[in-house]
């Protein structure tokens, strides 16, 4: 799946790869961005995606192997009549692991030269110091792009780390975030705030760096890294999108879902986490642009191509979610949370299907939660049709790496019972399905 030379850091003015071409920004190091002759707004323009490379981190090399089978994918024309646009809002460190001196965020447009070879149009740079993965480098983005391409519709492809919907930093050190944060009831120092088995004696190992893994986004340098959380993310969002895929681990909860309704209609994510390849750049493009966007296809291809391979690389879990159509799967969870409150609060995590390793259980199975508190068939069947309604693709392998996938309804949820009482608190003053359903009281 990997091919081709790895580009040199997309922050630089001209790429290996790319062409030079007589658009350079209007202010390298500010804010500007202005529009040129072959940049003409057009109503003619079907449709935009937009390709966000979150990459100053760990995995800056896949990610450039990504944006190198992009350059040599489907790329529509570069002219003020094209159908199609594609734009790419990137940030790489100058080398792997070196974060010492700042790179600048760049967004620019990627299309077909009149040779047919891959021209990189810069549109605008950021100041060195701004982080991409921040609500306000990505709203600022996605208005310039609306701005200067006017479209049918616009889709993002969102890639970088990920922790579903888990506050900024909690994923790589729960223990210390715990401890810095302190959680309600807390009486000692050394101890977290907990409830029954929740944490106490918990041992959280490091995140393993190989197999390599997507593990929101995140940008390293000093004096922390920095994450977005996921209402940040919704909030970022100034236009409407037909699609928001994510190639990020551990994205596909209902509460990402559902945080983006009336801000994405399709929504594709894995609800474990992804292989460091990710999505099949080869064919995103042309799945996305031409003729009719697909992202369900975007979706098949990526589990197509872990389903092929053998050993623990056959790994992979991906669905597609209509969030428009998430209403039925509120009420009915409402009810049903209300009814086996107590069930689920007592609810082992060992009895309930995981899609996490590493002891970060804060991603458990909805229906199996469901299912496990002692739903009736009846329930179940309502719950299914629910499931159904907003469901328009599922798929998973039969293991995820060390973790056996058994009972799967192709989306993840907080259980209340493996948590602890600062998750409850951040999950009910930030999560808008917290706010339909109220899992957590």
């Amino acid at each position: 799946m990997r091919t081709g030379i790895i580009l040199s850091a997309l922050a630089a003015v001209t790429l290996s790869l790319f062409s030079c071409t007589r658009n350079e920004p209007l202010n390298p190091g500010g804010t500007g961005a202005r529009i040129t002759e072959d940049r003409l707004p057009s109503k003619e323009v079907r449709h935009v995606m937009v390709m966000i490379a979150g990459g100053y981190n760990s995995l800056s090399d896949y990610m450039k192997d990504d944006m190198n089978e992009l350059a040599q994918s489907y790329l529509p024309a570069g002219t003020a009549r094209s159908k199609d646009v594609l734009l790419v809002l990137s940030r790489f460190p100058y080398k792997r692991g070196d974060y010492s001196t700042p790179v600048s965020p760049v967004l620019f447009r990627l299309y077909a030269g009149a040779d047919g070879n891959p021209v990189r149009d810069t549109l605008h740079r950021w100041d060195p110091e701004t982080r991409l993965c921040d609500a306000s480098t990505i709203r600022e983005a996605l208005q310039l792009t609306y701005d200067l391409f006017p479209a049918k519709g616009y889709g993002v492809v969102f890639s970088s780390h990920g922790s579903g919907w888990l506050p900024s930093g909690y994923y790589n050190d729960p223990e210390a975030y715990e401890r810095e944060h302190g959680g309600q009831g807390s009486t000692d120092a050394d101890t977290w705030s907990l409830r029954s088995l929740r944490a106490r004696h918990e041992v959280f190992p490091p995140i393993p760096e190989y197999p390599a893994v997507k593990s929101l986004g995140q940008d390293r340098g000093e004096p922390e890294s920095v994450e977005m959380e996921l209402k940040d993310l919704a909030e970022a969002i100034p236009i409407h999108l037909d699609y928001f895929l994510m190639d990020a681990c551990l994205m596909g909860c209902v509460e990402v879902a559902y945080a983006l309704r009336g801000v994405a209609d399709i929504v594709g994510f894995s609800p474990t986490e992804v292989m460091a390849n990710g999505f099949d750049y080869n064919t995103i493009s042309q799945r996305l642009l031409r003729p009719e966007l697909d992202p369900v296809a975007v979706c098949q291809d990526y589990f197509a191509f872990y389903d092929a391979q053998t050993g623990s690389s056959r790994s992979a879990t991906i669905s597609v979610v209509d969030t428009r159509k998430m209403d039925d799967l509120a009420a009915v969870c409402r009810e049903l949370f209300q009814v086996y409150r107590d069930q689920i609060q007592a609810l082992p995590g060992s009895r309930v299907q995981g899609y996490f390793r590493v002891n970060r259980h804060y991603f458990y199975d909805l229906k199996d939660i469901l299912v496990q508190a002692g739903i009736t068939a009846e329930e179940t069947e309502r719950l299914d049709a629910a499931l159904d309604k907003c469901l328009l693709y599922k798929a998973d392998t039969p293991s995820f790496l060390s973790i056996p996938l058994l009972r799967t309804c192709g989306l993840s949820m907080y259980l209340p019972s493996m948590g602890t009482e600062l998750l409850d608190t951040f999950y009910k003053e930030n999560m808008a399905w917290n706010q339909a359903t109220e899992l957590v009281q």
